[in-house]
Order: C-alpha cells, then structure tokens, then sequence
C-alpha cells in the first residue's frame, strides 16, 4: 500500500478528543440578540386576523434586528432606504431606535435616518407589554435595504434570509437558509441544519443536530475565512473559495466539492467520519492526514508520498567499546545483630488499594503526500474515517 509509505506512528492520548470538543465549544450556536423595553402602539384591539404593518426610513448600512419566541422570520433585501415589517399574527409592530447621540444633538438626530433599529413584536394578547420584547408567537416578513446588518433569532421556527450585506441568525428548533450575503454570514441552530448559498466574506456555521450545506461562497478578502463546527450533522460544502476553510464534526462525515483555491489553508477534524475532496483532474495539493491504523487514504490522484525523517541509527562501528567494569574492592562484613525476640501478637497492617485509572489512547499514523506542485494546503485529523481524494 502506497499509504504505508512514510507513515509515523503517532500515539494521540485522551487530550486530542478534548481539544475537539474545546473547538467545537468555541463556536456559539445560538447567537444573543439585546432584550428591550417596547414602546407600545395598541392595534387591532379588536383581536382580528388582519395583518398589520410598520415601516420607517434607515441608513443604507443600517444594523436591523429581529426576534420572536415562536415563529418564522422572512428578511429580504430590497434597493428602498427603508425597513419594512408585517405580520398577520402579531397583535403591535413597533420600532425603537437605538443609534442615539447626546441631549444636545437629539434633534438633528431625529431627522437623519436610523443606523441601528430594534424590531419589537408584541401577542394580541401581550397589551401592557410585560412579556417584554423577544416573547412574541407569530410569523413575520422584513424588507430592508440591500446593504444593512440583519440580527435575526427565533426559538422554535425557521429562518429565510435573502439579499443582505451580512447576516446573524440563531434559531433553536428551526432551519436557517441564508442567500445572497455580500460580507458576512454567522449562523447557530441547536436542532436544525444550515443552508447558505451565493453568498460572500466571512463564514461561520455551526449545528448541534443537523447537517450545514453551503454552495458557491467566496471570499472578498485574503482574511476571509471559512469556519463549520457540527455534532452529529454532516458538512457538504460546494464550489467554495475562500481562502481558509476550517470544518471540525464530531460524528458527521465532510464532503467537499470543487475546486481549491490557490495557495490555500484547509483543515479538516472529525471524530467517526469520512472526509471525501471532489476535485478537478488538475488539482494541486500537499495532505498531511493523521489517520487509525484501520483506516487509510483512497485517491483517484497519482500521490507522492514522502518519507518523513527518522532519527539517525548509531554506526557500531564507529562508537567506542564501553569501559570494562571495575571488580569493586571487598569490605569486612560486619558481625551479624542477633534477632530480635519474638512476638506473639503482632500488629495488624491497613493495606490502601488504589484503583487503577485507565485512559484510552489512540494510535494515528501520519501521512504526507503531495499531487501535483503542491499548491494547496489540506490537513486532516480523523479518529475514525477514511479520507477520500476523488476526481470530478
């Protein structure tokens, strides 16, 4: 096997799964948005069906946020300097706006449009307002204009965010699909998976119970990297070419189609899955793989493996002979003490048994190998996978 060819034995004792987990745990999977006090409008006091609606104008870039305790939330984009908010559940729509100067400047504050603007969704039921912002059941839709910040988080319900600049969202028990982000996307889900797709900047996805599937992203920058962390979902990444790409599972397997970028950083951690890299016929890569002794690389590509160094072997010939051992001098034996007396009942002995502990360790195998001129950089670390180099 062309595998065996340079491999190390590397011994990966209990701490490696550790610092997994401590990777995982760095990336937040809910993100928190500010509670605040609403200022309340009484509408449809009647408790009809009939949806309401709230608008007001905003900066271009202005930063919007949402959140609702059940519900899905629908934000789109649009080429108006304006938010825009409607709901057919929701008993009062009200905004607060949060970008306030000094005293003094109150004034010419009020007549520019807003930069930063709270959206508070209140029940029918909710007519005091002590249920507080964040609380409300109900579906609501967003405009906002194509530039602005969207800060999106549902408990239970999905979220549909398309054609902002950057995009945060959190949602507990619900999908979230993000389309058309321009600068960054940052989105958590506890029980539902993620979906971005024709999106831009900087990436961070990360699942506890569902899978993350990304399609045709790219970095506008050189810092723009590209970070997944999942528990028990697989990552299926499509025609992704930000620069750096970190994905890190711990029961999912990583499928990564498409073409590398140039001279770029890909990293790839999973406990018991797979790693398979769909690339083009042309690809150019060097993989340092850490992989069980049961497992191995399977490539459609002509690999170059290359020997790692092994510290040099002593020539016999060239080491000097040990000295001969002295013959020690023999000292006089003193005279034997005589024994001690007898004792009838001699005293009990209070034996401690410690209990052993045992940690498991596993044993890694490293692999480095090169495809070409070795343009990009591909590390892998799998506990129980396969990695899997295939041509497209």
């Amino acid at each position: 096997m062309h595998a065996l060819v340079g491999a190390r034995i590397e011994r990966s004792g209990f701490d490696s799964i550790m610092k997994v987990f401590a990777s995982l745990a760095a990336f937040g999977l809910i993100i928190s948005l500010a509670t605040v006090t609403p200022a309340l409008h009484d509408d449809n006091k009647d408790g009809s069906s009939e949806k309401i609606e709230r608008s007001m104008p905003v900066d271009p870039t202005a930063t919007i946020t949402v959140c609702v305790m059940s519900g899905t939330i629908e934000v789109q984009g649009w080429d108006k300097n304006e938010v825009r908010v409607r709901s057919a559940e929701a008993g009062v729509i009200d905004f607060r706006r949060i970008d306030k100067a000094k005293e003094k400047d109150k004034v010419k504050v009020l007549e520019t449009p807003a930069t930063r603007v709270d959206v508070m969704v209140m029940d029918k039921s909710d007519k005091t307002g002590k249920k507080g912002d964040c609380q409300a059941v109900a579906d609501v839709a967003v405009e906002v204009p194509r530039g602005a910040t969207v800060q999106v988080q549902t408990r239970d319900g999905d979220i549909h965010i398309v054609g902002v600049a950057a995009a945060y969202a959190g949602s507990q028990n619900g999908d979230i699909s993000i389309e058309g982000a321009t600068r960054l996307v940052e989105a958590g889900s506890v029980g539902g998976s993620i979906f971005l797709r024709d999106s831009a900047g900087r990436i961070n996805l990360s699942s506890a119970g569902g899978a993350v599937e990304a399609t045709n992203v790219k970095g506008t920058s050189t810092d723009d990297t590209f970070e997944v962390a999942t528990v028990s979902g697989d990552v299926l990444l499509d025609d992704i070419s930000n620069p750096k790409l970190v994905v890190k599972t711990v029961n999912g397997g990583v499928t990564l189609t498409g073409a590398l970028a140039r001279a770029g950083q890909y990293g790839f951690t999973t406990l018991s899955g797979d790693v398979t890299l769909a690339l083009p016929t042309d690809a150019s890569f060097k993989i340092v793989a850490k992989l069980s002794e049961n497992h191995n690389i399977v490539s459609d590509f002509k690999l170059k493996y290359l020997e790692i160094p092994q510290p040099p072997t002593p020539n016999p010939q060239m080491t000097p002979a040990p000295p001969a051992p002295r013959t020690p001098t023999p000292k006089a034996q003193p005279a034997p003490k005589p024994a001690p007396p007898a004792v009838k009942d001699p005293p009990t002995a209070t034996v401690v048994i410690k209990p052993s502990i045992s940690i498991p360790v596993y044993t890694l195998r490293r692999i480095v190998a090169t495809c070409g001129t070795g343009d990009a950089s591909i590390a892998v670390n799998s506990f129980s996978g396969t990695v899997r180099l295939k041509k497209i």
